[in-house]
């Protein structure tokens, strides 16, 4: 490794040498390894083309999720903005993709029976919604009806949520994700409710109802996530806190036992 000096600051390969930057820095370096034509047709490397082959259908997995996620959260969805998302989902849907009991290495798919390992992924890396949240929601999906509820039972703010410092208002967020990987855009439905204050006043029990499509054989992804406010000059502002706002799988719903492939 090599640090470039000068004015001029090379990004890119130049013959056997890649300049690239980490940590703001400009480097240098010579390319090492095997190439990708050998890769690709040597048999000694037939596992690794399987492995290349399974990670890719795990990054394209994680990648419609993670957007899925986003825009169910809509205007808020800065809130909870995590720059470690892609390095833990990922590895998390290549879990799932080696999960795979049915099909062989290099040809192991997203099972939805294998789903359910991204019960309790948190896409805030920081706190899980049990450490903000002490009160679990708690939920109900109908499939045949396409209805799914969500219910928070009553709590008191003080003792069973942990707000951040000068929080005075909090507001829930429900999604739930149709996964198919024949999708270009996982469809979802979301709900936030209005802004409720954290006192000493008891919170209601919230119920949430998605109207998702009737008997559908996706896989239903479940997410439930808590945000905070304060107030300033009368008017709410979102507080941006890593480890307060939080989003979580709480629950993945599959249609039944029989499993399709989703390549």
């Amino acid at each position: 490794m090599a640090t470039q000096k000068g004015s001029i600051i090379l990004e890119g390969q130049i013959g056997n040498l890649s300049f690239y930057r980490s940590n703001g820095k400009p480097l240098a370096r010579q390319r090492s390894g095997v190439s990708k034509e050998r890769i690709a047709k040597d048999p000694r490397y037939v596992r690794t083309r399987e492995n290349n082959t399974e990670f890719g259908r795990a990054s394209s997995a994680a990648r419609l999720i993670r957007l899925a996620a986003r825009l169910s959260l809509g205007e808020r969805h800065e809130l909870f903005e995590d720059t470690t998302l892609v390095n833990r989902l990922t590895p998390r849907m290549a879990a799932i993709v080696r999960a795979d009991d049915i099909h062989g290495r290099g040809e192991r798919v997203v099972l939805p029976k294998s789903l359910s390992l991204l019960h309790g992924f948190s896409f805030n890396a920081v706190s899980a919604l049990k450490d903000v949240l002490f009160t679990s929601p708690r939920y109900t999906y109908r499939r045949e009806t396409g209805l799914l509820e969500v219910v928070l039972p009553a709590l008191c703010p003080v003792s069973a949520i942990a707000a951040p410092k000068g929080g005075e208002l909090c507001s829930f967020h429900v999604a739930a994700l149709s996964f198919s990987t024949d999708y270009q855009l996982l469809p979802f439905v979301a709900q936030e409710n209005e802004l409720l204050p954290i006192g000493q006043q008891t919170i209601p029990s919230q119920t949430f109802r998605l109207e998702l499509p009737e008997a559908s054989a996706d896989p239903m992804i479940i997410c439930f996530g808590i945000s905070f406010f304060r107030k300033q000059g009368g008017y709410p502002i979102p507080i941006i806190e890593q480890g307060r706002n939080v989003f979580e799988v709480i629950g993945v719903d599959t249609a039944c036992s029989n499993d399709r492939d989703m390549q």
